[in-house]
């Protein structure tokens, strides 16, 4: 190979990876890695599939809620099951059907969905395949280093800084219009979910008993919620959930039957635990901290007036129970 042609190879694997490294959510990162491949290897078609359990034992189905870029070819049941298959000891595999040559690679595995990426071209150079297995597995760290970074180390669910990053994309995006059309009557809501007495059962059991029960009411939570939902932990014992595009029907029926889960479940070495729960829909308010603001007060409330129950913010001021907020925060910083 030419020392040329060697230089501008290098200089585009360089830029692929700072594009790709740029990105700081899973889709878009997903994105850059669909193009960063392209680039580098422009005969080679992409897809990517998300995988969650079926109704029948081993049995995967495709995920079409989640998000994806476009694929570059259908992707086959036989080439769904090669990519169900992957296993943190088999990440990657290659096939040959159709005359076009495969290659599958987890983009990595969770215990309740998997998504991989098939990568074909009729025929696989040695060369080729190492720039697209360096580009996986560049794609495989980075991923784990942004993963890590917007999870609780606890729970493993979202922290505070992925929160205000949701909760300022879902505000931005309505006040420019970008949201979608929904439905007539519904709503996207914003919870705050606090565990009652929680520092009880630290003083009275210790705090490894408090983070297991702390991880308890995470699984609670997210057995609770539809995919779709967000969860994150906030700090200490609490708690806040984003629930888009429901009714406010369904929104009580949601955070009650999170509230029941929680009040009917006997944890280790406790035994009975409340939490009491307080929301409010997005709407007009301009910042982040404005939204938890009001689900706050309406937690407040729940917890001065008898604890484990769910209050609506707005119900709330339309009764006079609350004062409206006025959304003056001053220096407080809520994120």
């Amino acid at each position: 190979m030419q020392p040329s042609r060697q230089s501008e190879i290098a200089h585009e694997v360089i830029e692929s990876v700072v594009h790709l490294t740029e990105q700081r959510d899973e889709l878009t990162l997903l994105r850059s890695l669909q193009a960063s491949i392209q680039e580098m290897l422009p005969g080679v078609q992409t897809a990517m599939v998300c995988l969650v359990p079926g109704p029948q034992r081993d049995q995967w189905l495709q995920d079409a809620a989640c998000p994806l870029p476009k694929p570059m070819f259908p992707v086959t049941d036989a080439l769904m099951a090669e990519a169900a298959s992957l296993s943190a000891d088999a990440p990657a595999r290659q096939l040959v059907q159709d005359g076009q040559s495969y290659l599958i690679s987890s983009l990595g595995l969770l215990e309740e969905r998997r998504k991989a990426i098939v990568l074909r071209q009729p025929e696989w150079v040695q060369a080729d395949l190492r720039i697209a297995q360096g580009m996986l597995k560049i794609y495989a760290n980075y991923a784990k280093m942004l993963f890590d970074s917007e999870r609780d180390t606890l729970t493993g669910l979202y922290n505070r800084k992925k929160l205000e990053q949701k909760l300022g994309e879902l505000l931005t995006g309505r006040l420019n219009g970008r949201n979608r059309k929904r439905d007539q009557g519904t709503a996207d809501y914003l919870a705050v979910i606090d565990l009652d007495h929680f520092k009880r059962i630290n003083d009275s059991h210790g705090h490894l008993i408090g983070d297991e029960v702390l991880l308890v009411f995470a699984g609670l939570m997210r057995n609770a919620l539809r995919d779709v939902d967000w969860v994150f932990r906030y700090g200490g014992e609490e708690f806040v959930v984003l629930i888009k595009d429901v009714s406010p029907e369904t929104i009580v029926a949601i955070l009650d039957r999170i509230r029941i889960k929680v009040q009917n479940h006997c944890f280790p070495q406790v035994g009975q635990v409340t939490a009491s729960i307080g929301y409010t829909a997005i709407g007009d308010q301009k910042l982040p901290p404005y939204v938890f603001e009001e689900a706050d007060k309406a937690l407040y409330y729940a917890k001065e007036n008898g604890r484990n129950q769910v209050c609506d913010y707005r119900a709330l001021v339309c009764s006079g129970k609350l004062a409206p907020e006025t959304h003056q925060s001053g220096s407080i910083e809520l994120f």
